[in-house]
């Protein structure tokens, strides 16, 4: 009987293999693991699945260049990224939970209690600072509340996000005594607060500049930091993450927490930028959310989800659907185009890379309802 060599072991040894079939073989063997000592082959990858986004991006902005003269003008390209500065902000902050192995179906939920802080604290006569702070407070305690259901009671970040939205959306309904809107009367507001979704800054909108200070400082510390390593690695591996020490729990804390106060900073902008609460209002970025950071995954070779490609996600819808706008279409076409848009997306990248495996991404989306079913797999 003849032993089995350090080699045969490594060839054998499946992908995404446990972390003690690891330490005895190659650590190069987990391309999620260690993605920088992973082998040449991985390195290099498959590159035409990376340029699908970029492609539907370049085909979006070439057909409604073609189909009306005023698309491609720069006042219009930066009402665009104005108009999509809010959805940045939602998606962002589901990037760092997605990254975190979570899904938040609860986000605009955060984005609407504060909104409806704001709004009703400058109603109230408050000043600008403390109708945000009030505001950006009760949007990140949606994300304490999941915290507290995901970390300590151990719920599935599916179901757990999924009754706060339910009882997000009752709350608002009964703070505004039916789902009645809260309309702020414009020349009773406070420049200090209209400034948040009204104002510029050398010309750039502020809730334009504020979206892209937040993405540099997520991206920062999810890809720069030791925080965001292990927030990472604690995202796809958290059993391994558990056994070697990490701070697991402190880490989905974070994840939710930023999730949530980044959508909170969302809602600000929007009570601001429209003078007025509009109930569940949020729950219209949610989907948006969701769709542009798994399009943004594939920009990636290891189907991880990343700052850059959630923002190309973003701009894919939003200059679709304000092309969509511009040639008249109806809004009732538009929610299938990016279905569409979002599928085709997809699609492409599961055909290119060749192989029938799910992006990482998307299997940990479908986690939590998998690990629902069966109680034996519960990660949470």
């Amino acid at each position: 009987m003849t032993t089995p060599t350090k080699e045969d072991a490594g060839h054998n040894a499946p992908q995404g293999s446990s972390p003690t079939m690891s330490s005895t073989t190659s650590p190069t063997t987990s391309p999620t693991s260690s993605p920088v000592t992973a082998p040449r082959a991985s390195r290099t990858g498959p590159v035409l699945p990376r340029l699908i986004a970029p492609v539907v991006l370049a085909g979006i902005l070439l057909v409604f260049s073609i189909l009306s003269p005023v698309f491609f003008s720069g006042d219009n390209l930066l009402g665009v990224l104005n108009q999509a500065a809010i959805l940045a902000l939602v998606a962002i902050g589901m990037t760092v939970v997605v990254r975190a192995g979570g899904i938040d179906l609860s986000i605009g939920v955060a984005l609407d209690l504060a909104a409806l802080a704001a709004a009703a604290t400058i109603a109230e006569g408050y000043v600008p600072w403390v109708a945000v702070t009030v505001g950006l407070a009760f949007g990140a305690s949606v994300g304490l509340v999941n915290a507290f259901l995901i970390v300590v009671l151990r719920i599935p970040s599916f179901l757990a996000t999924l009754s706060v939205w339910f009882i997000g959306t009752s709350v608002q309904q009964l703070l505004t005594g039916g789902g009645a809107p809260i309309y702020l009367q414009k020349s009773r507001v406070p420049e200090g607060f209209a400034l948040w979704g009204n104002g510029s800054l050398l010309g750039v909108p502020i809730p334009l500049v504020l979206a892209a200070v937040v993405a540099v400082v997520v991206y920062v510390a999810l890809d720069k930091t030791r925080w965001g390593r292990e927030l990472t690695v604690t995202g796809e591996q958290r059993t391994a993450s558990r056994i070697s020490g990490k701070r697991v729990s402190g880490l989905a804390v974070s994840a939710y927490l930023i999730g949530a106060g980044a959508a909170a900073l969302g809602g600000v902008v929007l009570a601001s930028r429209t003078y007025a609460f509009i109930p569940a209002s949020g729950q219209l970025y949610v989907m948006d959310a969701i769709g542009a950071v798994f399009i943004g995954a594939t920009l990636s070779r290891f189907g991880r989800v990343s700052v850059p490609g959630t923002l190309v996600g973003v701009l894919i819808f939003a200059l679709l659907a304000n092309g969509m706008n511009l040639i008249g279409l109806s809004f009732f076409w538009q929610g299938l185009a990016r279905g569409v848009a979002l599928l085709v997306v997809l699609l492409l990248g599961i055909l290119l890379t060749r192989t029938p495996r799910t992006p990482p991404a998307l299997v940990r989306l479908l986690a939590p309802l998998t690990a629902s079913a069966s109680p034996s797999t519960k990660g949470r």
